[in-house]
């Protein structure tokens, strides 16, 4: 997503949390596109994190736009063996995090006379569950609730979408759902009625596409990039 925008002609700030060596060849690879793309490390569970995010991408470029909510953190683990940090770790990002990262880009994008346009990033599993991941499954469910609630808040000067991505080919899903094993990719596959995976520029097409003019009259709404496997 940001290496599409980065070509698209955004300004772009990266944030992260941990892994230094990750964030920096993410940065190098934007950086091809658009030599002024800043990193930010900040920790988006809390207020103060998020505050300093904003205010890091706003000292450089002079306004935001656009706000991203991608950050995601999974622990799996069956419900009954679920942890009370397990269940805070992950909401603390996936959703709450989300929730600090809107309201502060939303203050300033009220200040531009055009305000800006927030994209939540949500999951398939935050409409059909899935076993071992409750607290995943109710931050993503929360998430679009959430988008819809500042939808109607932040209009018209802001508008607010989910985009959905169903099964999507990363490093954590290759591991997580034996992706290397051509069998069961290709039973994956074959519940898909495209017929294949999604790729992580299916989801970059999807910002792009949430972000132009034509989709201007587009607000409080879920966009579901599955290759049609789950047709809610």
């Amino acid at each position: 997503i940001a290496q599409r925008l980065a070509r698209s002609g955004y300004k772009v700030t990266l944030n992260y949390a941990n892994d230094d060596n990750r964030a920096a060849a993410a940065l190098d690879l934007c950086r091809e596109s658009d030599p002024g793309t800043r990193l930010v490390k900040a920790d988006i569970g809390t207020a103060d994190g998020t505050a300093a995010l904003v205010r890091q991408a706003v000292e450089t470029f002079g306004r935001l736009d656009v706000l991203v909510n991608n950050a995601a953190r999974i622990i799996d683990k069956p419900a009954l063996e679920m942890t009370e940090g397990d269940w805070d770790r992950v909401m603390d990002v996936n959703l709450k995090g989300a929730f600090l990262c809107s309201q502060h880009a939303a203050r300033q994008m009220r200040t531009q006379d055009d305000g800006g346009v927030i994209l939540n990033i949500g999951a398939s599993t935050g409409i059909r569950g899935r076993r071992n991941g409750v607290n995943t499954c109710a931050s993503k469910a929360g998430l679009m609730i959430m988008t819809q609630c500042l939808a109607l808040e932040l209009a018209p000067e802001i508008r607010v979408n989910t985009i959905i991505p169903g099964l999507t080919v990363t490093e954590e899903t290759s591991r997580r759902f034996d992706l290397g094993d051509p069998a069961t990719r290709r039973g994956r596959e074959e519940s898909i009625p495209l017929q294949r995976l999604g790729q992580a520029d299916d989801v970059a097409d999807a910002v792009i596409l949430m972000l132009a003019s034509e989709s201007g009259f587009i607000t409080g709404q879920k966009l579901i990039v599955d290759g049609g496997q789950n047709m809610w």
